[in-house]
């Protein structure tokens, strides 16, 4: 099953120097548990939702890594899980991918809590 969808942003992220991003990237995949070296927390494993903005052209995918929370995308728990599990990655992205258009529309709205909010009663139904 497919776990990754892109879709076309409402209005495009500027960034400065850069052309600006104008789709979403919405991923759906697992993370294992563990201490994140940057900012030294821990971070439980299972299966997240990535969101992503990025732009694509002639065969790449630009996006960015650092800045602001709008410019660089952020990740939302779905399901805690203690090992990898295809069979629930695939569960959560079936459920996930049909609203991809939805959340981008919230996304590029600038509306991240409600994103939040719609992610996590998906979540509950999974």
């Amino acid at each position: 099953m497919e776990t990754t969808n892109y879709v076309a942003l409402k209005t495009p992220i500027e960034r400065a120097g850069s052309e600006a991003l104008n789709e979403l990237r919405v991923t759906v995949d697992y993370q294992k548990a563990g201490y994140n070296y940057f900012s030294g927390n821990f971070s439980v494993g299972g299966v997240f939702v990535y969101l992503t903005p990025v732009r694509r052209g002639n065969g790449f995918v630009s996006c960015t890594m650092l800045g602001k929370q709008h410019e660089s995308g952020y990740k939302v728990l779905m399901k805690q899980l203690s090992r990898k599990s295809q069979k629930q990655i695939n569960l959560v992205a079936e459920k996930v991918l049909p609203y991809a258009q939805q959340i981008a529309d919230l996304y590029s709205e600038g509306k991240h809590s409600e994103v939040y909010n719609l992610l996590k009663s998906i979540a509950d139904g999974c």
